[in-house]
């Protein structure tokens, strides 16, 4: 009877450990953390990656995710300067190569996420009948580009244009370079130029322009990634934030800002 007494006491006993245990969260798979991480992200990933920091906030309490944008350019800088960075989410994931050359980049941690694809813009009813990237060196056609020195988009452009043969053409129509592409639409919401190269998430349900997709075989399509940083101050919660934003949750939200996921996750 003692024996069964005390089988029973202890089987209690260890009960009240394991649920102690997991209430303290030390046996979760999913603990919440918390503290604030630094996220560098490109410029045109901006509207995704507002509502994934919102989302991923509201589902941690506790967590704080600081977004810095910028186009490649000023991300690298920033990465060279700043040890406070946790993780990059540049808007081509090449740039990653650069800044695992140097160290920045915890190489393990390098996920690719959705695909950025270029594609023209051009008014709304497209009065000046732009078709393709051939169109964009007709006389008289106005055209803007992002910078190719320090954005992704203004870099896959130029390649675009060299492969096309039409590079000289097209520049002696391109009357404005801006240092992000998020800033080339209002120059063509205000007729200022006839058409734009900018990525499809950018004209995703803008009702005040037209787009103009470009062959697969002529374009050139990058891939939006993320990356831990080698000093990232709370890998904790940047792995947290890492595996949101490529989860089936994260994917959505990027979907819904006009993002295509790439397949290989």
């Amino acid at each position: 009877m003692i024996t069964k007494k005390l089988a029973v006491i202890l089987l209690l006993i260890i009960l009240i450990l394991m649920c102690t245990i997991y209430v303290t969260g030390f046996c979760r798979d999913n603990p919440k953390s918390s503290g604030s991480i630094t996220v560098l992200a490109g410029t045109g990933t901006m509207l995704a990656m507002n509502d994934l920091k919102q989302n991923f906030e509201k589902e941690n309490p506790g967590a704080t995710v600081n977004i810095q944008y910028g186009n490649s350019g000023e991300l690298f800088a920033k990465l060279n300067t700043d040890k406070n960075v946790d993780a990059v989410v540049p808007g081509d994931i090449n740039f990653m190569e650069n800044a695992k050359n140097k160290g920045f980049i915890d190489n393990k941690t390098v996920h690719s996420i959705v695909y950025h694809i270029p594609i023209i813009a051009v008014e709304k009813g497209n009065p000046k009948k732009i078709t393709s990237i051939a169109d964009l060196s007709k006389p008289n056609i106005k055209v803007g580009l992002a910078d190719k020195n320090s954005t992704a988009v203004g870099k896959l452009s130029i390649k675009m244009l060299n492969k096309s043969g039409l590079t000289d053409k097209v520049n002696s129509n391109v009357v404005v370079y801006t240092t992000t592409v998020n800033q080339l639409i209002p120059y063509l919401v205000s007729n200022k130029v006839d058409a734009i190269i900018i990525t499809e998430d950018l004209a995703y349900n803008n009702s005040k322009i037209d787009v103009v997709e470009i062959p697969k075989s002529e374009n050139e399509i990058a891939t939006i990634g993320i990356g831990i940083t080698s000093f990232a101050n709370n890998k904790e919660l940047t792995k947290k934030f890492e595996k949101f934003i490529i989860s089936n949750e994260g994917m959505n939200i990027w979907q819904n800002h006009g993002f295509k996921p790439v397949t290989n996750l």
